[in-house]
């Protein structure tokens, strides 16, 4: 009998990284303002080929936008 092992996840693992237009969802900003701090080198970021990605940690921490009342 043979088994195959499969990797699963723990329901409990935490985010490590957000793609720009997630953590931007989050922060209550464009994803332009982030790109635009990205390219400053003004938040901590990484780079996977094309793909930016922003660590959960900074994103988790920093202080959400109040949302505009009309």
């Amino acid at each position: 009998m043979t088994t195959t092992a499969q990797h699963t996840v723990p329901a409990t693992a935490a985010r490590q990284y957000y793609r720009v237009k997630d953590a931007a969802r989050v922060l209550g900003v464009p994803p332009r303002t982030l790109y635009h701090l990205v390219e400053h080198e003004q938040i901590p970021y990484r780079r996977l080929g094309t793909v930016i990605l922003l660590p959960a940690a900074w994103v988790e921490r920093e202080p959400t936008m109040p949302v505009k009342r009309r």
